[in-house]
């Protein structure tokens, strides 16, 4: 479950910061390149688009398919959704505090492409 808490936050954390912070490093770069630091976001949600149907989705997925057929207990299920929004808080937490030194980033890739 910790292993789950862990990534569900850096995948939510990518999903904020991307969106932060290619608007931010619009800001940095020569208008030449802002439109490049723009559209990174895309790029980036996309990354974190997958990451999130491969290894999150499919177990909750999975352990609601049980829940509604009886295989499963319903603590389970609460548990494992708690621990999903608490992921998406820290996550997003974690995106405020670093989406200046990743705008920064955004804006060195988009001069670098």
């Amino acid at each position: 479950m910790k292993i789950k808490l862990i990534l569900s936050s850096i995948i939510v954390f990518v999903f904020v910061f991307s969106v932060l912070s290619s608007i931010y490093a619009s800001m940095l770069v020569p208008s030449d390149y802002s439109q490049a630091a723009l559209m990174s976001s895309g790029i980036i949600n996309s990354v974190a688009t997958i990451l999130l149907t491969l290894f999150i989705d499919p177990k909750a997925s999975v352990l609601a398919d049980r829940v509604v057929k009886d295989r499963g207990f319903y603590v389970y299920l609460k548990s494992y959704s708690l621990v999903m929004i608490s992921s998406k808080l820290a996550g997003t937490i974690f995106a405020q505090l670093l989406f200046i030194p990743a705008a920064y980033y955004v804006a060195w890739f988009a001069k670098w492409i």
